[in-house]
């Protein structure tokens, strides 16, 4: 696909002045697709059985819909199609890259060298289901995947995911939220996180101990808001608890990983240490409250 979709999200007008530094590269962009577009396609978003399957959820719990379901699927609508198939395409990637060379090259260097290509000569796939485990996922420099993302209704107020890494192939990821205009429930919203003074992140997989990390910034789950990170080992993020709501938290999930071997935008430059009788303890962080710290 090439040239301009009425339904991108990341215009072309956008540079990387936007982009904020501090906890980690990121950028947030309110209103990011014109009003009535973004009414078009929020008053078509699927049914939560069509995302989350049928039959009883589970309080506060995420499901999604990926691009390899959605984009044969002739009873999703077409403008979403739409939406998809360019999120999922080499334009789209090259768009991604060009507005974060600068940061890529810092916080990622090697990149190129392993594997074999200039940044703006990647090749780009659709992500297939199993990640790794797939040989199709390995056939391309990165892989794309947009999805449907719902977090289920509380009926306990808590959090859908406290503070961690995202998957280490995971090279560039964004959200973009589609509030539903009935949703007054409070939290729900992105937490960025730092190392607390003189800590490393303890992690068990990619969850990291609340204990070692700060809140560094909040960023309010507000409609046709997008907000997009670069990877790293400083990459440390959450979501605030919510309150009890019969109503979803919606958004669009963009990301782009790379399965190739020896690569990890993750690992970091020292062993990070391990927390494994916490984790034991706490199985999930769904209860737990956020680090208390003011966000600067």
């Amino acid at each position: 696909m090439r040239g301009e979709s009425r339904y991108c999200c990341l215009s072309e007008s956008v540079g990387s002045e936007v982009i904020r530094r501090e906890p980690f590269p990121r950028l947030v962009i309110r209103n990011a697709l014109p009003p009535a577009v973004y009414l078009e396609l929020e008053s078509r978003w699927p049914g939560l059985p069509r995302i989350a399957g049928p039959g009883a959820l589970e309080n506060n719990r995420v499901y999604k819909l990926a691009a390899s379901q959605v984009l044969p699927d002739p009873d999703i609508a077409a403008p979403w199609r739409e939406f998809f198939a360019f999120h999922t395409s080499r334009e789209f990637l090259r768009r991604v890259l060009d507005l974060w060379a600068g940061e890529v090259a810092v916080a990622h260097p090697a990149l190129p060298g392993l594997l074999g290509t200039a940044q703006q000569s990647m090749t780009a796939g659709l992500r297939q289901p199993g990640k790794r485990r797939n040989p199709a996922n390995r056939r391309t420099d990165m892989v794309l995947d947009c999805q449907f993302v719902v977090n289920s209704p509380v009926s306990r107020a808590s959090s859908v995911r406290g503070p961690h890494l995202d998957n280490p192939a995971k090279l560039f990821a964004a959200l973009r939220y589609f509030r539903d205009p009935a949703d007054g429930a409070s939290g729900g919203d992105l937490e960025l996180y730092r190392p607390g003074p003189g800590r490393r992140p303890g992690t068990a997989g990619a969850r990291v101990d609340p204990v070692s990390v700060e809140l560094a910034a909040e960023i309010p789950y507000a409609p046709n808001t997008l907000v997009m990170w670069l990877n790293s080992p400083a990459a440390i993020q959450g979501v605030s608890p919510r309150a009890v709501t019969p109503i979803p938290r919606r958004y669009i999930n963009l990301l782009g990983e790379c399965y190739r071997r020896g690569i990890s935008f993750t690992a970091p430059a020292y062993p990070r240490p391990r927390f494994r009788h916490w984790a034991r303890r706490r199985k999930t962080f769904g209860g737990r409250p956020a680090p208390q710290a003011t966000p600067r």
